[in-house]
């Protein structure tokens, strides 16, 4: 019989076996320096410590030397340019000249010079004048029945003019209107009208006449800049102020 009891020998094994479990993970666990203690203001514990922007440290002897330093690194100064001139543009050497304007469009002068035409108000004549008679053949004309160019507009290489040409004269003779091709005439061959009804009846006792003489007008362009050298502009028409007419009645004694 052994001298130890059991017990003994239970826990003698139990020790051994719990030494065996913690050996491995003290040799897996890294070796922890001992405390380093630095006398006076320099002094290294075998360690490099960099500052922003500061060298690197030099490599031993035997091997490779340290990487640069870090940090922002400021731009060089610009040379030969002035406060107002950028990095990353290119100077055009010489003085040049700005380039000439685009030239416009004909159809802007064209409306320029539309909304500047002055056509003539046309002026109203009857024969007999002031006043005529039921059935009786009343002579028509106007003045201002002519051919219209307005001032011609340049601008660079072109120039656009406007051209109205007079093709009707419609009158509004108070009781009917009738429009004539032609200016009239005072012998009344050209354009007259002979009244059904009297002017009695109206405001005053007269009819007020008016005139109106419609244009065909179209648009011509010279020059090297022109996009088109014309085209037309449909009809302008102008009225004439607005004229009073007596018509009266003769009186028979036949009673026809």
């Amino acid at each position: 019989m052994s001298p130890h009891s059991p017990a003994r020998r239970r826990t003698a094994i139990g020790a051994l076996a719990g030494t065996a479990l913690v050996i491995p993970f003290l040799a897996a666990a890294p070796a922890q320096a001992a405390p380093c203690h630095l006398s006076g203001s320099t002094g290294s514990c075998n360690g490099t410590v960099h500052q922003p922007g500061s060298p690197g440290g030099g490599g031993g002897s035997g091997g490779n030397s340290g990487g640069g330093g870090g940090g922002p690194v400021a731009p060089p100064d610009p040379v030969g340019l002035n406060p107002n001139q950028g990095q990353g543009f290119v100077q055009v050497p010489g003085n040049q000249a700005p380039p000439p304007p685009a030239k416009p469009a004909t159809a802007d002068l064209v409306a320029q010079a539309q909304a500047a035409a002055a056509f003539p108000v046309p002026v109203v004549h009857t024969a007999p004048k002031g006043k005529t008679y039921v059935r009786l053949l009343t002579s028509l004309w106007v003045d201002g029945f002519d051919v219209v160019k307005t001032q011609p507009i340049t601008v660079g290489a072109q120039t656009v003019q406007l051209t109205g040409e007079p093709a009707t004269v419609t009158w509004d003779l108070g009781e009917t209107t009738q429009t004539c091709d032609n200016a009239g005439s005072e012998d009344g061959k050209a354009c007259s009208y002979a009244y059904k009804r009297s002017s009695a009846g109206q405001p005053g006792g007269a009819y007020q006449i008016t005139a109106t003489i419609r244009w065909n007008v179209t648009w011509s362009c010279e020059g090297a800049d022109c996009d088109a050298a014309g085209g037309g502009l449909g009809q302008q028409p102008m009225q004439s102020a607005a004229t009073p007419l007596v018509v009266g009645e003769i009186q028979t004694t036949t009673g026809q």
